[in-house]
């Protein structure tokens, strides 16, 4: 039988910078040193999935006779009734 002395404490939206890991079965993040979930006993997160790092976007910079072009533009949208 497992006991919980100290109950770890939890959050909806914390960081894992900030040391919190995240068991993406119950959705809460845990701030605890353990590996698995203290409630369901999955293996908890401590990383994100996906990396949301603007560092390898482009940007691109377009040509003010470009932007002039684009302005007059005109776009008719036909629906169908």
């Amino acid at each position: 039988m497992l006991f919980l002395d100290n109950k770890p404490q939890m959050s909806l939206r914390r960081s894992y910078a900030n040391g919190y890991k995240y068991c993406s079965r119950c959705r809460i993040y845990y701030l605890t040193d353990s590996v698995r979930c203290p409630y369901c006993g999955i293996l908890l997160r401590n990383s994100p999935r996906k990396k949301k790092s603007l560092k390898n976007a482009k940007v691109v910079k377009v040509a003010n006779d470009i932007l002039k072009e684009a302005e007059k533009v005109e776009i008719e949208v036909k629906t169908k009734a």
